[in-house]
């Protein structure tokens, strides 16, 4: 076999290959016969150590952020809101997903950047403890963000089986009524 034989099937095959990349389009491959006698050691070592080259993975799909108030700010309770959420997921609620595909921020209420926070995080959740004394304190994170100028529509994050009844409803009508919020309930 001629070296010009050999030069052209390598051609070809690295052709393909950006084609199979999407480098080059298909359209413009050379018509060139396959070589018919057996390629060199050299070339066949060549073409064997190009093909062990790892393929590339698709990049993952960006995690979406969800802002969360009402927890202290430390990176352990970042796991009480994906166990929240994984808890909506196994309920059927598909718009928890893979809690694993939230980038959980937790945030004060308090901060002074919360409006630059609101044009970057376009989804935001307020914690909502469900034990009798809640009210107040939950109240108290809405007013803090509403002060601040932070979001106007915010996600009850509680627990699934929490009644709409009591807590849930007073908290959505306190928000609308007074801080001109729409808080997000997920109970029936």
């Amino acid at each position: 076999m001629s070296s010009q034989d050999q030069a052209a099937g390598l051609r070809k095959w690295a052709d393909l290959q950006r084609q199979q990349r999407g480098d080059i389009p298909e359209d413009t491959l050379p018509d060139e016969p396959a070589p018919t006698e057996p390629v060199s050691k050299k070339a066949a070592s060549v073409y064997a150590a190009s093909a062990m080259v790892p393929t590339v993975e698709a990049p993952p799909t960006p995690k979406q952020p969800l802002v969360v108030v009402g927890l202290p700010t430390h990176q352990h309770q970042v796991n009480k809101v994906r166990s929240r959420l994984s808890q909506w997921s196994a309920l059927g609620r598909r718009w928890a997903g893979d809690p694993d595909d939230w980038d959980i921020h937790l945030v004060d209420p308090a901060t002074a950047n919360l409006p630059l926070l609101v044009a970057r995080y376009p989804r935001w959740a307020l914690w909502v403890s469900s034990d009798a004394d809640a009210f107040m304190p939950m109240y108290r994170v809405l007013r803090q963000v509403h002060d601040n100028k932070g979001p106007k529509r915010l996600l009850a994050l509680h627990e699934p089986h929490l009644p709409r009844q009591g807590l849930l409803d007073n908290l959505r009508e306190a928000a609308a009524g007074y801080l001109d919020t729409e808080l997000l309930l997920l109970a029936r």
